[in-house]
């Protein structure tokens, strides 16, 4: 990338066709292989084979506008049917609800959003919102707090790397809005201790919710597959 000159205003001229796709492979010539493990939690490469089916069926809706489900009804249905999957595989029973986001970030957002509005309308003096997280939680939680006026309160990781339930206890208070578990974290792939938080909030009135962005969707098959792992969806009371 250090030889490619920066458009910083929209050329007098436009270019040809080939000479724009020439261009594109020249940018992405710096960048990794997709098909190469480096790209782990970036890309999931499974061969050409399957490379080239999603990008068919991915062109079957290239020009299709997934914000107008009213004019293009089949994306609803998708999405439906996604969702209800999704529900099904976690364990959310038929109350359970969902949507489908552009991805993990805008899925925090919509949480802490969610929440916060709850909040207001079950507590409508609690002007200064919290929610309590582990050091090891994304990210994208602080963005999410930092759009809808959210305090993130991060509590430490025990010597397992899991989320420390009695130092969450101590940081409840009556701002406390939400609680945030990972199954699993980010940084270190570890579960945190979904059924001893889901008891506690519980205990505390306060809603837990589990960001299962980076892996959640391999437990199920992991369990299936016949490892044990400790529970961490809606099986659990307080999730």
């Amino acid at each position: 990338m250090e030889n490619i000159k920066t458009t910083v205003s929209i050329p007098e001229q436009g270019l040809e066709r080939e000479a724009v796709l020439e261009e594109l492979r020249r940018r992405k010539a710096g960048d990794p292989d997709y098909r190469a493990p480096r790209t782990f939690s970036l890309v999931y490469y499974m061969g050409e084979e399957h490379t080239q089916f999603i990008q068919e069926a991915y062109n079957l809706y290239f020009s299709e506008n997934a914000l107008n489900p009213t004019a293009f009804k089949s994306l609803k249905n998708l999405e439906h049917e996604v969702v209800r999957m999704g529900v099904d595989l976690l364990h959310g029973g038929e109350t359970a609800v969902g949507t489908m986001t552009s991805g993990g970030t805008e899925s925090c957002l919509l949480a802490v959003k969610t929440w916060r509005d709850y909040g207001r309308a079950k507590h409508p003096l609690n002007r200064k919102p919290e929610m309590i997280l582990a050091d090891s939680g994304h990210v994208a939680w602080e963005k999410a707090a930092q759009y809808f006026d959210v305090t993130p309160i991060r509590v430490p990781v025990g010597p397992d790397f899991r989320m420390d339930v009695e130092g969450v206890r101590k940081k409840i208070n009556r701002h406390t809005i939400l609680i945030v578990a990972s199954a699993p974290d980010y940084p270190h792939g570890m579960i945190d201790p979904i059924e001893a938080l889901g008891a506690l909030a519980q205990e505390k009135n306060v809603p837990l919710h589990v960001d299962a962005c980076l892996g959640g969707f391999l437990l199920p098959f992991i369990e299936a597959a016949g490892t044990p792992l400790p529970l961490w969806d809606f099986r659990v009371p307080g999730v």
